[in-house]
């Protein structure tokens, strides 16, 4: 693998770790992004909920259900009830994420905040929380914040993280429109929502980055319509 995370087989398209190396281990924990690394990402992302007392924690859905078997939403737990339940063992705080990094310090780090916990907790006090956290440690350069909502990245913009990005809802001239208002550095978009055909993704000084892939030839694909980045869950897949 190259320096900028191409295939040594002559890919040139770019590959994400999917909350880790999500196809072979516990999604979104620790273990998942230094196997991911291991096998040579040198870009992860991974999600954030925020608890009951407003700690970010690495965590997709809100309940925990799903990935710990503990039917719990997070929003219902404080920092010290998650610390002592043996079943969330492996849920880190992102402050837990951040010392992982400067260990790291040539990883990229797309730090999603989800929208069930900006409707939760409002949108000031997350973004407030996932920002004060990582501004704590030296990684924060690595760090690049992305959402869904476009309030919350203008936001994150405004309180110092050097690199964004939009998760494009929608490929439609609203979408556009937004994403031309916010500039980021990054535009994420489900392979479900772009149009059909060769056409060219939208062209500006962000790099698209497209989610979930598994298969090179899609990603070949991708990369000639201007999508050089692509977000895989089969990342040692994507960069053999």
């Amino acid at each position: 693998m190259n320096s900028k995370g191409s295939s040594i087989s002559g890919s040139k398209f770019k590959a994400v770790a999917h909350r880790g190396y999500a196809a072979k281990h516990p999604e979104n924990t620790i273990i998942a992004l230094q196997e991911a690394v291991n096998v040579g990402a040198q870009m992860v992302e991974f999600d954030v909920q925020l608890t009951k007392d407003l700690v970010p924690v690495m965590l997709h859905d809100e309940n925990f259900k799903r990935t710990t078997g503990l039917d719990l939403s997070v929003f219902e737990i404080n920092v010290a009830e998650l610390d002592s339940r043996e079943e969330l063992e492996n849920v880190s705080r992102v402050e837990d994420v951040m010392v992982w990094a400067e260990n790291n310090p040539g990883i990229k780090m797309f730090v999603e905040l989800k929208q069930e916990s900006i409707t939760r907790h409002g949108m000031g006090k997350c973004v407030n929380a996932v920002t004060q956290v990582c501004k704590k440690f030296q990684a924060f350069s690595q760090c690049i914040f992305i959402s869904f909502n476009p309030n919350a990245v203008k936001m994150a913009q405004e309180l110092g993280f050097e690199m964004s990005g939009w998760v494009v809802v929608a490929y439609n001239e609203m979408g556009e429109e937004i994403s031309r208002k916010l500039n980021p550095e990054y535009l994420f978009a489900d392979t479900e929502i772009l149009p059909e055909g060769q056409g060219q993704l939208w062209e500006g000084s962000w790099e698209w980055v497209i989610y979930e892939v598994v298969s090179k030839d899609v990603a070949n694909k991708l990369y000639a319509r201007g999508a050089k980045i692509i977000e895989s869950k089969e990342i040692e897949k994507m960069l053999s």
